[in-house]
């Protein structure tokens, strides 16, 4: 890979001296080449996520995101040039900041969420959006509920739910782009300025959608945290953030019956994760304990 690497360099007329790949690249191979990044798509499905990633860094201008530099095709490969941002990973730093820095990062994570929540969405392909947001969360919660079945599991609470209260919960709602992966691996610290990273989970949807992996996140801190960071996770440290949050962006929960939509949002991540989990004594325990949570917390009789 490393060879076609130097391929696309040579054709964008990049001169690198050094040439590394990422650690960790998740959907795509990536690659560090002086100060670029390299994001390269091989198959079908990691080249429709990049070629998303590449429209969001042609249309959306906001501050505090790397810069596109080139995209393009080499040898049946998508790729992706974009510059490098410096820094950290927040999660790598946040257990050694101070109360004064923890509330600036809050403030900075709000105000780079509010601004990309306000971009136009229209240049998103329609599978990206979820303009019927009530009956989109209805096929949600059909799956986990299908997928709770064949664990043996009564859902007929639940199926009561989807049928007779989801509307209540999401009749109202304020659009925008969502980043929807909004964890603090995403968010580079440097010398007390933030830096988000990586789009290719973005859609557009209601805002409030945001706080599916925000607030999952300081629930449960270490859940998005990279394995080298692990160990520098203090719960405790994460207490305030959703609250302190809130106060810095009201317009997102400007909406009725904000906490229980997130609970939803919440309820369908967590369960499709446990009715999939490779240990299934684990995965069966965890499902029934979110199922009786979720009955327990709507008062579903």
């Amino acid at each position: 890979m490393e060879a076609i690497i130097k391929q696309i360099l040579k054709k964008e007329n990049i001169n690198a001296k050094m040439i590394k790949k990422a650690t960790s690249g998740f959907t795509n191979i990536v690659y560090f080449a002086d100060g670029f990044v390299i994001k390269i798509a091989t198959d079908e499905y990691t080249k429709n996520k990049l070629e998303k990633e590449i429209s969001i860094y042609k249309n959306i201008k906001i501050n505090n995101i790397p810069n596109y530099i080139s995209s393009g095709t080499i040898n049946d490969y998508t790729y992706l040039i974009i510059s490098k941002v410096n820094g950290v990973g927040l999660y790598s730093i946040w257990h050694t900041l101070s109360y004064e820095q923890r509330v600036n990062c809050v403030k900075q994570i709000a105000k780079i969420l509010k601004e990309f929540n306000k971009q136009n969405a229209e240049f998103l392909s329609d599978e990206y959006k979820m303009t019927d947001w009530a009956e989109n969360i209805k096929n949600k919660l059909k799956n986990v509920s299908n997928g709770l079945k064949k664990l043996t599991l009564d859902t007929k609470k639940l199926d009561r739910f989807i049928n007779y209260k989801v509307n209540n919960y999401f009749g109202e709602n304020n659009f925008g782009l969502v980043y929807n992966d909004s964890h603090f691996d995403n968010f580079i610290y440097d010398n007390g300025k933030l830096s988000l990273i990586d789009f290719d989970r973005v859609v557009y949807a209601p805002i409030d959608y945001e706080m599916l992996i925000f607030k999952t996140m300081c629930d449960n801190p270490s859940k998005f945290a990279s394995e080298e960071d692990e160990d520098k996770i203090i719960d405790s440290d994460y207490s305030n953030v959703y609250d302190s949050f809130k106060l810095y962006y009201k317009e997102m929960f400007n909406v009725a019956n904000v906490e229980e939509r997130i609970k939803i949002y919440q309820f369908i991540y967590l369960a499709d994760q446990a009715i999939n989990m490779k240990n299934r004594q684990i995965g069966n325990s965890w499902a029934k304990e979110l199922l009786v949570d979720f009955i327990k917390d709507f008062c579903i009789s």
